[in-house]
């Protein structure tokens, strides 16, 4: 086993350590990304509360009454009475008899049994109260009046002569004693909403295993990142062979952050390749739809601009991209044409300061048309024209054409797009150019906390540039791209 792939295994299968740094900018991408989700579960949640406590919402009503203790003219032998009578009223009325008792002079109609008499009793001093509470103020009165007149009676059979003295009587009004408030609900509702989006997000933290930052990859390989390219969001969609609608750096108003990124891409990867002599550079991905083929073709027109011939070779037969983003015909003849007709100066076109040769015609069987000999025949002819050249290949975990490619390549640079393939995905798509000791660095691309400005291209939050401030009125000749990142 290489000792890149050792270490990048151990890397990988070693004990995860938990970083609160990084679950806490995993709760705020968590929050960034999903906050219309949030927001939703938010007002659900509000409004399943506040429609539940409306529905289970019952009023309650209470009447009291306080009795003094007076048997025995000694305080403490009245204040232990006082709390024997009182814990004796719950259990004396839930008895048939005394409810007998109770109701005995009460019209039946005029009173309900849903209510509930309960006592209390103050510590020290001959003093018991009995309450009376049910859903109807009406109803709780009524009780109450026949407890005042039954219950000394009672009282009388199990303390003996006694006296009870009314100190206090207070009827129940129209005004429940838990009045209902649509601003608690409110609030209730809010705070479980927020409780579920807590959940959801320390859910989505704990298990994510997507890419989001140079810490993630280290887990896969020990290498660092090329560049990070930063997420710029496109104002208008356009016809599909328009290349206004691409984000390519030999326009005139495209992202600053951006361009200054693949600038910065090209810079390192020229010195990476020169420090052995590759010409031939292989760019792919994990999956598609992580802007591999938008940045190959970026890198292709960044060498040019830095006076360089480069050629760029679609590779992806399955699903050409590069003629697209360049404004090419997908009709044209392209590489499956030159391994059926073997015509090579009919398939390379010239635009925008570099070479191109298309995918041609898209091929769902793209292994059986590419045929080694005459693969290793065009690359020794290009290899003498050129002085780079870069193969834009399928995805490399979904597909074998990127290992067919390899053969014909000096070097790998392996896009990696923003929290979208899985970290093992990326491992296992990674790993025979690691093997091979192909890879030269990696990019992760889209990154919504790199740099950008504001143009006619894209934009982002980070509308000023900080510390980059100072390159923007700088002549791109006198630019470090190097320190501009």
């Amino acid at each position: 086993m290489q000792p890149e792939e050792q270490k990048s295994k151990e890397l990988y299968d070693a004990d995860d350590v938990l970083d609160l740094g990084e679950v806490f900018w995993d709760y705020i991408r968590c929050i960034k990304k999903y906050w219309v989700q949030f927001f939703l579960i938010i007002i659900i949640a509000t409004a399943v509360t506040v429609t539940y406590q409306n529905w289970s919402y019952e009023p309650s009503y209470a009447a009291k009454i306080t009795y003094a203790v007076n048997k025995t003219g000694d305080t403490n032998t009245d204040a232990y009475i006082a709390k024997s009578l009182s814990n004796a009223v719950t259990s004396v009325a839930a008895t048939a008899d005394f409810k007998a008792d109770l109701f005995q002079n009460v019209e039946k109609q005029s009173v309900n049994y849903n209510y509930i008499i309960s006592s209390s009793f103050t510590e020290g001093a001959n003093l018991f109260s009995i309450t009376v509470t049910s859903n109807n103020y009406k109803n709780a009165n009524i009780v109450m009046e026949a407890v005042e007149r039954t219950y000394p009676t009672w009282a009388a059979k199990s303390a003996g002569t006694v006296e009870l003295q009314t100190v206090d009587r207070s009827e129940a009004t129209k005004m429940p004693m838990n009045p209902y408030s649509l601003i608690k609900s409110i609030l209730i509702g809010l705070i479980i909403g927020l409780i579920l989006c807590f959940i959801t997000a320390t859910w989505y933290a704990m298990t994510i295993k997507t890419v989001r930052n140079e810490n993630d990859m280290k887990k896969i390989i020990g290498r660092s990142c090329i560049v990070s390219i930063p997420e710029v969001n496109l104002k208008k969609r356009t016809k599909k062979n328009d290349t206004k609608g691409h984000l390519l750096i030999n326009k005139k108003r495209i992202d600053w952050g951006y361009k200054q990124s693949i600038l910065a891409l090209q810079s390192r990867t020229e010195k990476l390749m020169d420090s052995k002599e590759n010409k031939v550079l292989m760019i792919t991905s994990t999956l598609p739809q992580e802007g591999k083929s938008i940045t190959a073709v970026n890198l292709a027109l960044a060498f040019a601009k830095h006076g360089k011939k480069v050629l760029i070779i679609d590779g992806d037969m399955r699903n050409p991209t590069v003629g697209n983003i360049l404004g090419i015909e997908e009709s044209r003849v392209g590489l499956s044409d030159y391994f059926e007709k073997g015509l090579l100066d009919d398939i390379i076109i010239k635009k925008d300061g570099i070479h191109i040769i298309t995918a041609g015609i898209q091929r769902h069987d793209a292994i059986e048309v590419i045929k080694d000999d005459k693969m290793c025949d065009l690359m020794a002819v290009l290899r003498k024209s050129y002085d780079y050249i870069i193969i834009d290949t399928p995805p490399a975990h979904l597909f074998t054409d990127a290992m067919i490619f390899e053969k014909y390549a000096d070097c790998v640079v392996y896009v990696v797009r923003y929290d979208m393939a899985e970290l093992r995905e990326i491992k296992e798509g990674i790993a025979p150019f690691v093997r091979n000791s192909k890879l030269v660095g990696y990019v992760i691309n889209r990154n919504p906390g790199g740099f950008t400005s504001y143009g006619k291209y894209g934009y982002s939050k980070y509308g000023h540039y900080g510390k980059y401030k100072r390159y923007i009125n700088m002549d791109e000749s006198s630019m470090d791209t190097e320190e501009s990142l």
